[in-house]
């Protein structure tokens, strides 16, 4: 299948007239013929009901394979139209917002850096804020994307999101709390434990999950929102509770906790508007994708 092929069964399904489709490419008909017959052939199916004379019309294959190259030919089109962008001289950014909280910054570093080194054009700007307020800032515009938890977001209404990668979800707590240092944790040792979460507006499914990953281990603990990362590591450490995050939040590699793996992902996200054309989105996405993909070793060992 190829590019021409589309290109010349789209146009005569547009003129429904083989002639005209010629005439419109400034081609000739048997060419126009042969080569929706070539795409016919590979594809299996007949996208033309040639047994009226002078009335030809699409097959029911034909109005599902049209529709779809459609969208392809847009597709193809915008993406000539961003490589063309993202290849020019002009300065070009794309601002990131990261959920505070995780140290990314390998991952990060990395595929700011690959991307610069290919379009030196390019500039990567990355800043930290709460969950709250990234989700305000890619509504607004301020933001071209943000990366977040998929818990954090509340509606997906005209946003695109492509997740990155799937965490670990571990329960931390101050070491020896539960049982004495060096001994390995087992989930029953969280039993009666409070359960220190961030709030619904800063997380919305955050508390509800975690409660979920002790409920199918028959462990009962209490729930108790903080208002941000930071008390949450301050209770942690005075002993009132636990809590669940990955092993990217930064207090992971904290000597005074100890942590136990719930074996449940976490998934994390890039988020953008639909609108949004800034070619430096998916390279970006692709980028980090790549990099996720190596194995995640604790950044803080």
């Amino acid at each position: 299948m190829t590019s021409l092929q589309i290109s010349y069964f789209l146009k005569t399904a547009e003129c429904m007239s083989f002639s005209g489709a010629a005439q419109a490419l400034y081609v000739t008909q048997p060419s126009v013929s042969r080569q929706i017959k070539l795409l016919e052939t590979e594809l299996g199916y007949p996208l033309f009901d040639r047994t009226r004379k002078n009335a030809l019309r699409l097959t029911a294959e034909g109005i599902i394979f049209r529709d779809a190259f459609s969208q392809i030919q847009r597709q193809y089109t915008l993406a000539q139209d961003l490589a063309r962008d993202l290849s020019g001289r002009s300065p070009m950014a794309l601002r990131v917002g990261v959920g505070s909280g995780w140290d990314l910054s390998r991952e990060l570093t990395q595929a700011r850096r690959e991307i610069e080194a290919r379009f030196p054009q390019a500039r990567i700007i990355f800043e930290s804020q709460d969950f709250r307020e990234l989700r305000r800032q890619i509504r607004d515009g301020e933001s071209d994307v943000i990366l977040c938890t998929k818990t954090s977001l509340m509606d997906f209404d005209g946003l695109e999101v492509a997740e990155i990668a799937n965490l670990e979800s571990r329960a931390y707590v101050r070491k020896g709390l539960l049982r004495p240092t060096g001994e390995d944790l087992t989930a029953s040792d969280f039993a009666g434990q409070q359960l220190l979460m961030l709030t619904e507006s800063e997380s919305p499914m955050a508390m509800e999950l975690a409660l979920l990953q002790f409920q199918a281990r028959q462990v009962t603990v209490f729930p108790r929102y903080m208002p941000n990362r930071e008390s949450i590591l301050q209770a942690l450490l005075l002993g009132e509770g636990v809590t669940v995050f990955d092993q990217y939040v930064r207090f992971s590699g904290d000597p005074r906790l100890d942590w136990f793996n719930l074996e449940d992902d976490i998934p994390i996200c890039l988020v953008w508007n639909e609108g949004n054309r800034n070619p430096l989105i998916r390279l970006f996405a692709d980028t980090l994708i790549r990099g996720m993909e190596e194995p995640l070793s604790d950044p803080n060992s």
